[in-house]
């Protein structure tokens, strides 16, 4: 019984480190993304968002949606802005 004790205590010690590791990767990514422009990072989350919205929307309705609407200088429909 002591060894399958061990053996757990382990396998928490290995999985907390994992998630150690991965959250300050995010951050540095997050930092290096902020400082370098990238859009990736959190850039216009809401734009992004609301063109997501609107492509969903269009795929929904099994229609196609044009090459202006997913530009992003472009307003949104009313729907998405209201959901």
């Amino acid at each position: 019984m002591a060894q399958y004790l061990l053996l757990a205590a382990r396998a928490f010690g290995v999985g907390t480190v994992i998630v150690i590791i991965a959250v300050v990767s995010r951050q540095v990514y997050l930092r290096v993304a902020a400082e370098a422009g990238s859009p990736g990072a959190d850039g216009e989350p809401t734009a992004t968002m609301l063109i997501r919205c609107e492509a969903m929307h269009s795929h929904l309705q099994n229609r196609p949606i044009s090459e202006g609407a997913v530009d992003a200088n472009e307003k949104p429909s009313a729907r998405c802005v209201e959901s």
